[in-house]
């Protein structure tokens, strides 16, 4: 028996609105580092046929040319697709508690909707 093993791949690919306007800042390295909020809606219907809408709320974050990209020209509301992958980061809250949020590094950020600004 050989000792076949799955490769691991941490790739997604997701597309919504931003929660929020994207908040751009820089390491003292110079690296821009930009933060976004993104809401991802799910419908369903229950085996009752009553519409559902689930909605997850995900942090991504975005680095470099990208970081200034977001910054620049997507704001709150606005549908983009983000390309990347998963990453666990773990901290306390205020009250102490430890916690453990699911985060995107965006690799690629894209608008899927023209701005009218």
């Amino acid at each position: 028996m050989s000792d076949f093993r799955m490769p691991d791949v941490n790739h997604v690919q997701i597309a919504g609105r931003l929660t929020r306007d994207p908040e751009l800042r820089y390491l003292p390295s110079g690296m821009a580092v930009c933060k976004m909020g993104l809401a991802v809606s799910r419908f369903y219907k229950t085996k009752d046929g009553e519409k559902k809408e689930e909605t997850l709320f995900i942090n991504v974050t975005t680095w470099g040319k990208s970081a200034e990209y977001c910054n620049e020209y997507m704001r709150k509301g606005h549908a983009v697709m983000v390309s990347g992958s998963l990453r666990g980061n773990d901290f306390e809250d205020k009250n102490g508690q430890k916690r453990s949020v699911i985060e995107i590094t965006g690799e690629r950020v894209q608008a899927m909707e023209r701005s009218e600004e």
